[in-house]
């Protein structure tokens, strides 16, 4: 998996990367700005870049506009240390699959990394109940839940509350095949386009409770 750094604080990136490379990630280039990222992304089709909110001339919300506009095979990871609500709301609408704050522990980045590498989309606890919901579900009734089944409602539950599929097939006691199986045919039955749509019907069918 080939990753790249977008953050201005050369201490933080270059500790960033020492990390992910002792881990077995390759890391291919480090950014000091938003136009560099985009310039990055476009020499290097990174798999995943890691991109913080705060840099100069160009920001990371911009950065991850132009850049899931322009390469939307590219999975964009915001890390950063806000904790404000219109960012993470921002960032999700300008195409972020994940929004994580600084100070959350490395194990915690690595479950990332991994679950995108399963083509999951990592989502924080309470995010889809503050933010999700604010996404646009087209044109569609709550009242369908009836095409789901216990089973998929079940998944989808833990799902959007932040989970990786490898905990809740723990949990339920199924492979993280049929884990998969479940979300991709609720998005089927819905007629939803991503898991961030699912999420997001979840919490306004009441199929998850929000967070605080």
């Amino acid at each position: 998996m080939r990753i790249v750094i977008a953050d201005d604080h050369a201490l933080f990136a270059d500790g960033l990367k020492n990390l992910l490379e002792t881990h077995d990630y390759e890391v291919i280039g480090s950014a000091r700005n938003g136009l560099e990222a985009y310039e990055m992304a476009r020499l290097f089709s990174p798999d995943i870049m890691l991109i913080d909110i705060f840099m100069p001339q160009c920001d990371g919300l911009e950065a991850t506009t132009l850049i899931s506009s322009s390469f939307p095979e590219i999975k964009i990871v915001i890390l950063t240390s806000s904790e404000n609500e219109n960012d993470i709301f921002s960032a999700v609408k300008a195409g972020a699959c994940g929004y994580f704050i600084k100070s959350f522990e490395s194990d915690k980045l690595f479950e990332v990394l991994r679950a995108l590498e399963n083509d999951e989309i990592p989502v924080s606890p309470g995010l889809a109940g503050k933010i999700l919901k604010e996404l646009p579900l087209g044109k569609m009734s709550l009242n369908e839940t009836d095409r789901l089944t216990d089973r998929q409602c079940e998944v989808l539950s833990l799902v959007a509350q932040g989970m990786f599929y490898r905990d809740i097939a723990e949990k339920l006691d199924i492979s993280e095949r049929t884990v998969k199986y479940h979300v991709k045919t609720s998005i089927d039955k819905l007629h939803l386009q991503n898991r961030n749509q699912l999420i997001n019907f979840a919490s306004r069918a009441n199929i998850i409770e929000p967070s605080d």
